[in-house]
């Protein structure tokens, strides 16, 4: 199996992650994934947080210490902007 940092960077070469939100402290991303899902991402003060299963199963015992794939998508896409 791919890693998701891998697969989160073929999301993010594909063009499927959307910048919703930008403020000082909340930063909101749409985020395509598999068979036409689409997630949500959000970074408030510094606390990641996706709406997909595989985030919310595996960080349900240390809630902010797991990184999806989407999560790295947007990830990925705060480098593109911070690189313009």
């Amino acid at each position: 199996m791919t890693n998701r940092m891998e697969e989160g960077l073929k999301i993010y070469k594909k063009g499927l992650v959307e910048m919703e939100l930008i403020d000082e402290n909340l930063i909101f991303f749409k985020v395509q994934g598999s068979e036409n899902s689409t997630y949500q991402v959000s970074m408030h003060e510094n606390q990641w947080l996706c709406d997909c299963d595989d985030y919310q199963w595996r960080s349900a015992k240390e809630p902010g210490s797991y990184i999806c794939k989407h999560l790295w998508a947007a990830l990925f896409k705060i480098a593109e902007s911070n690189l313009k």
